[in-house]
């Protein structure tokens, strides 16, 4: 059996999809669902960071608060672990069942029972749609694959956006991991700093300090290694979409075959949204528009590779 290239790139209507009214009110579904679960995420910040941090400062003027303070900073990681963990981890897995159910209407795949369950029902949708409405916020989720995989055959168009999603992520999420890191050092270096400059005792300056630094230090160790563990996965698959582009692009790929193939790489997607971490919303504004530009360029690049893009002011315009 010969394998061929696919050439028709007048069936590939991902870069209209995504932009449907359906695939739209998805997106804001998932967008207020993940901002659930970011509101879960600032309590956890509030009660593992930030009130933890007012209890060494106020342990360091007033000393009988301290034992007080030590035992509510245990708490704290004790009611973090046990409430909003769990609560967080739902509601991510319900975005990520709205994030699915786009990109199998968006990129023409069919939908896999084994592996994302029943989809959704149109209430649950039309409910979290209606909580995430406004020009400005429909602006962000609005061409959410690059434009210019509408030049390609829908076979290779789905393989950029999947490497592009995968791409995207994990970059995200190795600088996030080490944004925290680094808040959290700080964080710990001012508090036992303060703690040696008042010229505190050691049990004092265990109490006042470092038992109330735990749990931050705790948070940012455990989410900086759950991001890099789900980056290296991404990076991982999307090696493996790299592959798969290669032997498309040498012909080595029949339309099925890749359809096959991109469902695997759905799964993998999949797994991964509902299984990893969340990120902050405040990453978003600081990398957002750096990041989407070099997503755009990457598309662009490969499609110039394919022979499909004819040059840089293509990619630019369309």
């Amino acid at each position: 059996m010969t394998s061929s290239r696919p050439t028709d790139a007048n069936t590939n209507s991902i870069a209209q999809a995504q932009n449907s009214e359906g695939a739209l009110k998805l997106m804001r579904a998932r967008q207020a669902t993940y901002a659930r679960a970011s509101l879960i995420q600032w309590l956890q910040l509030v009660v593992t960071v930030l009130a933890p941090v007012v209890g060494a400062v106020i342990g360091l003027r007033d000393p009988t608060t301290r034992p007080y303070v030590a035992a509510a900073s245990v708490a704290a990681s004790l009611l973090d672990a046990a409430v909003f963990d769990r609560a967080q981890r739902k509601l991510l897995g319900t975005a990520a069942k709205i994030a699915e159910m786009f990109d199998v209407e968006v990129l023409q795949l069919p939908w896999n029972t084994f592996v994302a369950g029943k989809r959704l029902d149109g209430e649950t949708i039309h409910a979290a749609a209606e909580r995430w409405t406004g020009e400005a916020k429909m602006a962000k989720i609005r061409n959410w694959y690059p434009v210019v995989v509408g030049k390609a055959p829908l076979p290779l168009a789905r393989i950029v956006c999947q490497r592009t999603n995968l791409w995207y992520d994990a970059s995200l999420r190795r600088t996030y991991g080490g944004v925290i890191v680094v808040m959290a050092m700080v964080i710990t270096a001012s508090l036992v700093g303060a703690a040696l400059y008042l010229d505190l005792k050691f049990l004092d300056l265990v109490t006042t300090a470092i038992v109330p630094a735990s749990p931050v230090l705790i948070w940012a160790i455990r989410e900086r290694n759950r991001q890099k563990d789900t980056a290296e996965a991404q990076e991982r698959v999307k090696s493996e979409a790299e592959s798969l582009w290669e032997r498309a692009m040498a012909g080595g790929c029949l339309d099925d075959e890749c359809t096959e193939r991109s469902r695997e790489f759905q799964n993998a997607i999949y797994s991964r949204r509902a299984s990893s971490p969340l990120i902050l919303p405040f990453m978003y504004p600081l990398v957002r528009n750096r990041m989407e530009e070099r997503m755009n360029v990457g598309a662009a690049d490969m499609l110039r590779q394919a022979g499909l893009l004819k040059d840089e002011a293509s990619a630019v315009t369309d």
